[in-house]
């Protein structure tokens, strides 16, 4: 019984933070004006009378009966629908919520609605379950390919005992179907080998949703923090939240809670103005906070702002060399640089040091939140002309796809997401007329440097033609040489203030196979390289696409291989088409959908191998003639023997595989 009340109660407090936060949502609207669904209103409070006879809370089931008449009497006309009724009604859900809770009034947002979101929503826990499913089914599978080779080496080992008592022709024909057998069971073992590890990433993925929440939740309870902090401060302020259907990790989401809840603090502190003020500035005695939540590339972007008073930049300034910050004498600095000073630790605007306003610590709690999420956080002025704040992070705190790299003696990563190429620099490629020394691509100058200056080490020795990546942040653009390109891995990365904390370019750690590796921020990296490149922006706009572009076809089942010869290839021209594995190669050359002009092929993939699908390409009359290079692990004599007979042009090991060497064998074919 003690189990069943608990989770009567769990999902009571699951209905009671959805209820709640969409009638405090109508409620803004119906302050501003907008439409508000009365029935709907009227609705979730019948609901949650009745869910809160259900959990024994009498209280609480009296006072949703009586936001339930209030919104039934506005809807009949009974009572007028007027800003003291909505006020009422708001009073009244804050009562419900109040007493749910067991608590009174406070200005923090009640957890136990987030605590509530926290759980496993029931179809992310039923695909983790098949996919577990999946799992053992082939893992099981797996024995059976054990039993297969234990027979195969039995029968070998009679072979070999036979061999001496029988004659040739006998013994080949055993050892004919023996090794027809391991063939067979090869393949087999291959092709569940590679079904193992989509099921293992499938698991993975689905593991990893069980910890998304949407993002809508972060914002309960703030709704009623900032009326109250502004009915403190002898203000009137709402929250509007833009209503938002994505999700985010339930970490970042918590994290995120304190920040948020700084920022709109201040929003009311330091941003709307009283009611006489607000008049005489012809604005409505109500302020308005705005929480805009949006998604991209991989990071959740939350914009707060307000239709304050916005930045004040001479009490910035003034606070700024009353602290030390701007030296006597010394210009006064632009909007970017005071705003900038805002994250200063100990740097406030506040005139009184309390909880509300400032509490002595300014932004710089903010900005460090963001640091240990590895984001970021912007300030500037809104479209209304008050104080406007973005916070970036990424959107979940489990895998990153990063590129390693070595330089300076030490192996970094970076994140892969702000790597436009992959590139191998010959001294000739090198421009440097202008001062400094920069690299054209597709007709644009870019500065060159190296990733061991910026990290202020030695670098490394190496040859001629030095690998290099090409670093994109927003608009500015650089291109780093490094001593050399590992690869590219998706990891997971870890906060870095336990072994860097005092490294300002660092941002987050990822655990590799040999140790752990430094994660580099990319901003960082830009800001260092733009003061090494005398502090003039790095910026270059996309040139016109390479005319008469040869297009390479890569074939590997493996999406890191793919990603990584795709980037090569592309940085030095070449237009590049992938396929996961051979049938899907073959059914694109065949289809004549584009021009192939070279294939690079791995040789283990599922459905079609790299083998069987070289023999159907060479026995293809429109297709025989085109070169093919061979990639992969299997680097015995007689692979290299078949894969050469069968009609490869070349093949590469991975072994012996780097940028350069794939560069050098396609340019050699086409």
């Amino acid at each position: 019984m003690d189990d069943l009340r608990a989770e009567l109660f769990a999902a009571f407090e699951t209905e009671l933070a959805d209820h709640l936060a969409a009638i405090r949502a109508a409620l803004v609207d119906g302050d501003a004006g907008g439409a508000v669904d009365w029935r709907d209103v009227s609705r979730r409070a019948h609901s949650l009378k009745g869910a809160a006879r259900a959990v024994e809370q009498p209280a609480t089931e009296a006072l949703a009966h009586d936001a339930e008449t209030l919104v039934l009497a506005m809807e009949s006309g009974e009572r007028s629908l007027d800003a003291a009724a909505i006020a009422e009604l708001r009073a009244l859900v804050d009562a419900i919520e109040d007493s749910a809770a067991g608590t009174g009034t406070t200005d923090e947002p009640a957890a136990s609605a987030a605590d509530g979101r926290g759980r496993a929503g029931g179809p992310h826990v039923e695909r983790l379950a098949r996919s577990l499913h999946d799992l053992c089914g082939l893992i099981q599978e797996g024995g059976g390919i054990a039993h297969g080779l234990d027979a195969l080496q039995a029968d070998l080992s009679a072979i070999a005992g036979s061999a001496e008592r029988e004659g040739s022709r006998e013994l080949a024909r055993r050892l004919a179907r023996a090794l027809a057998e391991a063939e067979r069971i090869r393949r087999e073992q291959a092709s569940q080998h590679w079904r193992l590890d989509r099921a293992v990433i499938e698991l993975e993925q689905d593991a990893e949703r069980i910890l998304l929440l949407p993002i809508n939740t972060l914002f309960e309870g703030y709704e009623r923090m900032v009326r109250e902090i502004a009915a403190s401060q002898g203000k009137s302020a709402i929250l509007r939240a833009e209503p938002f259907e994505g999700e985010a990790d339930r970490r970042v989401l918590q994290a995120l809670r304190e920040p948020v809840l700084h920022l709109l603090r201040n929003a009311v502190s330091h941003g709307i103005e009283g009611p006489a003020e607000r008049r005489r500035a012809g604005k409505p005695e109500q302020g308005v906070v705005t929480i805009l939540p949006r998604t991209e590339r991989g990071q959740l972007l939350l914009t707060i702002s307000d239709d304050g008073a916005g930045i004040d930049y001479r009490r910035i300034k003034a606070r700024a060399r009353a602290a030390g910050l701007i030296p006597r004498g010394a210009p006064t600095p632009g909007p970017e640089a005071l705003e900038a000073l805002l994250f200063e630790q100990g740097f406030s605007t506040a005139d009184e040091v309390d909880e509300v306003s400032g509490r002595g610590i300014g932004l710089s709690a903010v900005a460090e939140a963001m640091r240990r999420l590895h984001g970021s956080v912007a300030i500037g002025v809104g479209p209304s002309g008050g104080a406007q704040i973005t916070l970036a992070v990424p959107s979940v705190l489990t895998r990153q796809t990063l590129l390693l790299v070595e330089a300076g003696g030490g192996s970094y990563a970076i994140p892969a997401s702000a790597v436009a190429q992959l590139m191998r620099i010959a001294p000739g490629d090198v421009d440097r007329s202008r001062g400094g020394e920069l690299l054209w691509l597709d007709g644009d100058a870019v500065p060159l440097l190296a990733l061991a200056d910026l990290l202020g080490l030695a670098p490394g020795s190496g040859d001629d033609r030095h690998p290099a990546l090409v670093l994109r942040c927003g608009t500015e653009w650089a291109v780093l040489v490094v001593d050399r390109l590992s690869e590219v891995r998706s990891v997971v990365v870890g906060d870095p203030t336990a072994i860097a904390a005092d490294v300002p370019l660092v941002y987050g750690t990822a655990m590799i196979a040999d140790g752990i590796t430094l994660v580099l921020s990319p901003e960082a990296l830009m800001i260092r390289a733009r003061s090494h490149s005398g502090g003039t922006a790095l910026s270059r706009t996309p040139g016109v696409e390479r005319a008469a572009r040869r297009t390479v076809l890569v074939v590997d089942d493996s999406i890191t291989t793919r990603t990584l010869e795709k980037s090569i290839l592309e940085a030095q021209g070449y237009r590049v088409l992938v396929s996961i594995d051979g049938l899907a190669a073959l059914e694109l050359l065949r289809s004549g959908s584009a021009r192939i002009d070279l294939m690079v092929a791995d040789v283990e993939m599922p459905r079609m191998d790299g083998f069987a699908l070289l023999a159907a390409v060479r026995n293809d009359p429109a297709l025989k003639s085109l070169p093919i290079v061979m990639m992969t692990s299997r680097n015995s004599p007689d692979d290299i023997e078949r894969g050469l007979a069968l009609g490869a042009n070349a093949y590469v090991t991975k072994q012996e595989f780097d940028q350069g060497t794939l560069i050098s064998v396609v340019q050699q074919l086409i």
